[in-house]
């Protein structure tokens, strides 16, 4: 844990630090490299938004979304070094969206406040919050039942996670809570009531580097910040965990998306059918072939037939330095299993995908990330399964 009592220096020298004209001095690459998004409507216009991290460069990116499906540069708004975990909430209450970064090299969380103009600004005065072991995912929740936002964020280095309670104004002011023993490196995680006890619960991937030794990490939470962990065996070094409903009887199942890059077996989605206590059971495994996953999927009902759907964005393939322009879509049937739909075509190495109805026709759409070509692309959705894309967004513009 960094030393805590030069904090309120640190924040200073890292808000002047940051400032637009120094966007050139991006200090983890020369690529831009987005990676993860999330939606949200930040200048308040009725039309959906997003927000997508850029690892290169050290910031976050706002897209304004029109309405119909055309999104266009909203602004830059610098973070930490390295920056990979990415959540949205209101962590103040003043009824404007905000968003939460954790910064792998800066072994940190950054509290952006939004002005519900679509812009945003560190709080006053400036706050970083210390995380460890190279933090990069997190989700942004309420975890001991007080009405107010908190953030839960992995620490891979040190196989364990960290729960960071809100003050409801934007602070995060401690004691954290870490939550040791995790199985693995914890990565890729989703937040739900996995076993009906009121308390949110959540499910955390736990990637080995020894093949066949991979786990998913259940921490069942009892509402005041405390988990009592489990973990089932899944594929090679999964990336993406997400939780939903497969086979619609009420009680939350879990997707997991991989492989990580350096595997050896190949991209795979396995299913698995929770018993309402948070225990799950393998339903179906689908192998994708040769490829890698660095980010997340996405599920939701793409074909409105009542079951979840999700879509995988193959990010590369086994080749160094090869590029997939890949995004599976898999149809459920309502008992956990999947079975192949429409391949579609984005930009250079998607990285994540999410859904959400950006056109106000009352069906899905889908944004995706894609990493090598500094961009965003958006499909929009028909209801019957299948995307059309609408536009694509460079995150670059006006980038020195």
């Amino acid at each position: 844990m960094k030393q805590k009592q030069f904090l309120a220096l640190a924040c200073l020298i890292l808000s002047a630090a940051f400032l637009p004209s120094a966007l050139a001095n991006h200090r983890t690459g020369t690529l831009i490299t987005p990676e993860l998004l999330v939606a949200g409507d930040f200048n308040q216009d009725g039309n959906m938004d997003l927000a997508v991290n850029c690892t290169g460069f050290d910031l976050v990116t706002i897209l304004f979304g029109d309405g119909q499906g055309g999104f266009t540069l909203g602004g830059h708004f610098p973070t930490d070094t390295l920056t990979k975990g990415l959540d949205v909430g209101d962590v103040n209450r003043d009824g404007h969206l905000d968003l939460v970064s954790a910064t792998n090299w800066g072994y940190d969380e950054i509290v952006l406040l939004g002005d519900g103009l679509g812009a945003f600004h560190f709080p006053t005065p400036p706050c970083e919050i210390d995380g460890d072991g190279e933090p990069v995912r997190m989700l942004l929740r309420d975890f001991n039942n007080d009405g107010l936002l908190d953030i839960a964020v992995n620490a891979p280095d040190d196989s364990k996670m960290v729960l960071y309670f809100g003050d409801g104004k934007g602070n995060f002011p401690g004691p954290d809570i870490g939550v040791e023993g995790l199985s693995g490196s914890p990565y890729g995680m989703d937040a739900a009531d996995l076993n009906s006890d009121g308390n949110l619960d959540i499910v955390v991937g736990g990637p080995s580097t020894i093949a066949g030794n991979s786990k998913v990490n259940v921490m069942l939470g009892d509402g005041a910040g405390g988990f009592i962990l489990s973990t089932f065996s899944v594929g090679d070094l999964p990336s993406s965990n997400k939780i939903g409903d497969l086979n619609n009887d009420g009680i939350p199942d879990i997707v997991v998306g991989g492989a990580l890059p350096g595997n050896t077996t190949g991209n795979y989605i396995s299913t698995f059918l929770g018993n309402g206590r948070g225990v799950f059971a393998l339903a179906q495994t689908v192998q994708l072939g040769p490829g890698n996953l660095k980010g997340d999927i996405a599920l939701g009902d793409f074909d409105e037939d009542g079951n979840l759907d999700v879509a995988f964005p193959k990010t590369g393939s086994q080749i160094p330095m090869e590029h997939s322009t890949t995004i599976f879509i898999f149809f459920g049937d309502g008992h956990g299993n999947l079975s192949a739909g429409p391949v579609l075509t984005v930009g250079q190495e998607p990285h994540t995908v999410i859904a959400v109805d950006v056109n106000h026709d009352g069906h899905l759409d889908l944004a995706d990330t894609n990493r090598t070509d500094g961009t965003v692309t958006v499909l929009l959705g028909d209801g019957n399964g299948n995307f059309t894309v609408s536009s694509t967004t460079s995150v670059l513009s006006a980038v020195p």
